[in-house]
């Protein structure tokens, strides 16, 4: 089984319902659902995605959407090591190279992202949700 990894910016477009963004984000959540991919995310990524979405949302419904989805998605520490990652790495975003620590630990085959000219030094394949898809579509 394939082991997706999620950028924030994904996390949110789901959680978030963001137009434009969030069909994408909720037809890989359902390949996870039906166990065609195993999602993992970045500890971190939830409390950015809080931060966002309680512009628009109270904090329970905020709480209640995130557990839900964390029952869904495996949650990857971001620790020590992924700070220390990011203060010696080629990336240029501290953020970005840190969820790359993650997505290295959680041994991801895939990173799904809206921002892949961030993960430009990434070894671990780097895609669009759209990407992603239609990889996944041309692999079954």
């Amino acid at each position: 089984m394939k082991q997706v990894f999620l950028d924030t910016n994904v996390i949110i477009d789901y959680l978030g319902n963001r137009t434009g963004f969030y069909d994408d984000a909720a037809i890989i959540m359902s390949l996870a659902i039906n166990q065609k991919i195993e999602l993992y995310a970045a500890a971190i990524s939830f409390a950015t995605a809080s931060y966002i979405l309680s512009k628009n949302n109270d904090n329970n419904r905020i709480k209640t959407l995130i557990a839900d989805f964390c029952n869904i998605c495996k949650v990857v520490a971001t620790d020590e090591e992924c700070v220390n990652y990011a203060t010696i790495s080629d990336f240029e975003d501290f953020e970005d190279a840190m969820q790359y620590k993650c997505a290295e630990k959680a041994k991801a085959d895939y990173i799904v992202t809206r921002n892949i000219k961030d993960f430009k030094t990434a070894s671990i394949k780097v895609g669009t949700p759209e990407d992603f898809l239609e990889d996944f579509i041309n692999q079954y």
